[in-house]
């Protein structure tokens, strides 16, 4: 059964989710056996594929249905097409603002005995367990299930089709949804980890698809700043602010001198450059002067 990794890069004018994808893409190709990447893009930025980038990525697939997003700048709404878009028997969903640091393919190990998995516990960059509530008012007050929506696994079943058939009705029908059960603190916009965590509870699928008992792996370093268990008179909100950070030309990625060993999800979209990307390449050789 193929496996692979699945991001959705929809660029705006602030951000080249894209270049993005690319640098995931190439941090895949030098840290993983099962590496193969599909990248999934609406007609704007499809655009903006050079043959570089072609070169990395092993499917192009075009958003379907039009674009759910529309103009919005936080394009979030096409995240319940990814059964529809994977080329993939078995996938991993990602964000495009992460990096893998060490190979983690013994997790298809385990995640290949599920149907459907979704990450529910999260590290600092010091690798200990996120505690602070500080972005999760919502999912606290309302006893939601802790999902993460951008390390997602998924194989074709019928718990994944009910899953993101009922992530598709949320989304497409949110003020009801939110109206009749998300209303109280915390967030009233729509997020994919809200709206996947709505789907789990009304499907009655936490235990299917949360495994609380194991906390170390599969997960990843989420850098938000304020769950970093450091006081938050001393971050804001953009960590890299606060905290030094670099890729060595070996592609270990350090944050405040700690090495990062999990996938980084480095949240700040400006940490990934130019400068990063050629460090990718240079160690893949296909950088080129």
């Amino acid at each position: 059964m193929s496996k692979g990794y699945i991001a959705i890069a929809q660029n705006n004018d602030k951000y080249d989710y894209l270049k993005m994808a690319y640098a995931l893409a190439l941090s895949l190709k030098a840290t993983q056996k099962e590496n193969k990447f599909c990248i999934c893009v609406d007609e704007k930025t499809k655009y903006a594929l050079t043959d570089k980038y072609k070169e990395v990525f092993d499917h192009v697939v075009d958003i379907p249905w039009n674009d759910d997003a529309g103009a919005d700048t936080w394009k979030i709404h096409n995240k319940w097409k990814y059964a529809h878009m994977t080329p993939f028997k078995e996938s991993i969903i990602l964000d495009t603002d992460m990096v893998f640091t060490h190979s983690v393919d013994h997790w298809w190990d385990y995640l290949s005995k599920k149907d459907m998995w979704v990450c529910t516990n999260v590290k600092t960059f010091r690798n200990e367990d996120v505690v602070d509530g500080y972005y999760r008012r919502k999912f606290t007050q309302l006893d939601l299930p802790n999902v993460y929506s951008n390390f997602t696994y998924f194989k074709e079943s019928e718990t994944t089709f009910e899953f993101f058939r009922m992530v598709e009705i949320i989304m497409t029908h949110w003020n009801i949804y939110y109206d009749k059960f998300l209303k109280g603190v915390g967030q009233n916009w729509m997020s994919a980890d809200l709206a996947y965590a709505l789907a789990v509870r009304l499907l009655d699928l936490e235990d299917t698809v949360c495994d609380y008992d194991i906390k170390e792996v599969p997960t990843f370093v989420h850098m938000k700043s304020f769950i970093q268990n450091i006081p938050h008179s001393k971050i804001s909100n953009d960590w890299t602010q606060n905290l030094t950070s670099q890729l060595s030309n070996d592609l270990k990625v350090k944050v405040a001198n700690f090495e990062q060993s999990l996938p980084f999800h480095y949240v700040e979209k400006n940490w990934m450059n130019d400068t990063k990307i050629k460090q990718y390449e240079r160690f893949l050789g296909i950088w080129k002067f």
